[in-house]
């Protein structure tokens, strides 16, 4: 796949993440635990992560693509940090 693509499906994997998240502490979706809502949502966070480190360790690649790869995983680490910080406390 090439470099958009894979930021292209990195970008719908942290929104749909984001949508799992959402749609758990909204009631939107009944999850029978919240353990499901939360091992989906790291899942997809998980994929996101690896497509763009897949792009960042690509050698011979524009800056361009990597720094909007880098700004993704940057991005992706915050909203892990803050949305399974805020679970433990």
């Amino acid at each position: 796949m090439n470099t958009k693509r894979l930021q292209l499906a990195s970008i719908i994997l942290l929104i749909g993440s984001l949508l799992v998240e959402l749609s758990e502490s909204q009631a939107w979706v009944a999850y029978a635990k919240k353990e499901v809502a939360m091992g989906i949502s790291l899942g997809l966070i998980l994929f996101s992560l690896s497509f763009n480190v897949k792009i960042i360790r690509t050698l011979g690649l524009p800056k361009p693509a990597k720094k909007k790869s880098q700004l993704l995983v940057l991005i992706s680490t915050v909203y892990v940090l803050l949305a399974y910080a805020m679970d433990l406390f």
